[in-house]
């Protein structure tokens, strides 16, 4: 799921960079704050369009062949979930600007002139699209500097020196009760459209994990690495479809379009992508592994169809003191995502013995998984991705905070503007503009 949710969030970096949308007319606003402080319709229309191009790229990367519009997340239909999502957004953009200069916090002089470059550049490389549209760089630009607003308050509240800083004891104690340690591999399941010669290649398959179930048996968390490296020479080369902990380029994850892993890259460098996340997950693998297959975040409730879990990236490097294993916070999976495919194997692994072989398969793929022992290495975690664990441990409290601060400033929506700029008027737009312009929507 989370890999999905990378892939995802990447490509609405790069598709928002053809398609923000503002109020079409000079003095339309949605809400209002404080002493009477207005925001641009631009900005709610922003928080419906990001969404909506969120849920496409989820319902391409599993394979629906649906409307977007006509699917449901949750119990909700589409439209209302990207209306209830963006006035929740929203709220939260009045709040964190407000709090912001009630704090009296400042942006540096750097920080003012990267948000007024990122806003120029992404101005420029779609311009006629953008006055198409109506948008203004001033627009862009304030939605790229209440992103950086929010992470300093986040540091204002939980920094080192901040109001509710984290002891390191409690760091590590966070990763000893949220966080799975484990390493694994993995053959996925034939794609084969013949059923005897998929049915056949699934037997070879499986067979092939019985053979390393009995050379792993008895092997300890550390000694399995001996197992994976003779399963990786055995395969290394090898026309069928397989993954270890050490070759993640070939799980069912990594399936994605090189066009996807391109948009992955770019949106990295994107901070108007992450601008109105109010619930982002960040850091659910280790970055000692450079884990490719489950990054942060996105927050969508969606399940990923994909029962991939996070495998070693091929480019390991050969220093690394934890080699073949991965570092996943169970704890930051919601509730959806934990009936997905990738949610259960997750809640195998946390189930299962320490130091012991578990052979495990689902629709796609047969596993061995061995589970390790957080506590031997959640010391040296908490101090070498001390901002990761943060985020993930102080996110949810932050949420409440920002909602609290929403209470404080009398937020007054404009029903109108709101009625105006419907998921519905706004899917339609961007449609068509995709359309004329030959985009893929």
């Amino acid at each position: 799921m989370a890999r999905l949710k990378r892939l995802a969030s990447a490509a609405v970096s790069v598709a928002l960079a053809a398609v923000m949308l503002t109020s079409c007319s000079a003095g339309r606003y949605c809400m209002s704050y404080g002493d009477d402080k207005q925001v641009n319709s631009g900005i709610y229309i922003y928080n419906i369009l990001s969404e909506l191009i969120n849920q496409q790229y989820i319902s391409y990367y599993t394979g629906s062949t649906e409307n977007v519009m006509d699917k449901k997340v949750g119990d909700k239909e589409m439209a209302v979930y990207l209306e209830d999502n963006a006035m929740k957004n929203t709220k939260a953009y009045c709040a964190i600007v407000s709090k912001f200069d009630e704090l009296e916090l400042k942006l540096t002089d750097d920080e003012n002139k990267t948000i007024k470059d990122s806003a120029t550049n992404s101005f420029n490389s779609q311009k006629e699209m953008y006055e198409e549209m109506g948008i203004s760089k001033e627009s862009i630009s304030e939605i790229i500097k209440q992103s950086k607003m929010r992470d300093k308050l986040f540091e204002y509240y939980y920094g080192k020196d901040g109001k509710e800083a984290v002891s390191d004891d409690d760091l590590v104690k966070y990763i000893n009760e949220n966080y799975l340690r484990y390493k694994v591999i993995s053959i996925t399941k034939s794609t084969k459209t013949d059923e005897s010669e998929k049915d056949k290649e699934n037997k070879a398959n499986e067979a092939k994990i019985d053979e390393y179930l009995k050379k792993a048996e008895g092997k300890s968390f550390k000694d399995f690495d001996s197992v994976i490296e003779e399963y990786n020479k055995e395969t290394q080369g090898a026309s069928q479809t397989s993954s270890s902990s050490a070759d993640s380029s070939s799980s069912t994850a990594d399936s994605s379009s090189s066009a996807a892993e391109s948009s992955s890259s770019a949106a990295e460098s994107s901070s108007a992508a992450e601008s109105n996340s109010t619930s982002s997950k960040v850091g659910d693998t280790d970055s000692s592994s450079q884990t490719d297959s489950s990054s942060s975040s996105d927050s969508s409730s969606s399940s990923d169809s994909s029962s991939s879990i996070p495998l070693q990236s091929s480019n390991q490097q050969t220093e690394n003191k934890y080699p073949n294993e991965t570092m996943v916070n169970y704890a930051s999976y919601d509730e959806e995502t934990l009936k997905s495919d990738y949610g259960k194997l997750l809640t195998e692994i946390k189930g299962m013995s320490l130091n012991k072989v578990t052979k495990y398969s689902n629709d796609t793929a047969y596993y061995l998984i061995i589970k390790g022992d957080v506590t031997q290495r959640s010391k040296e975690y908490a101090s070498e991705s001390r901002d990761t664990v943060i985020k993930e441990m102080k996110n949810p409290g932050f949420e409440k905070l920002i909602e609290q601060w929403e209470e404080d400033i009398k937020i007054k929506v404009d029903n109108a503007s709101i009625k105006k700029y419907s998921a519905k008027n706004i899917y339609k737009k961007y449609s068509d503009y995709s359309k004329n312009n030959k985009q893929a929507v």
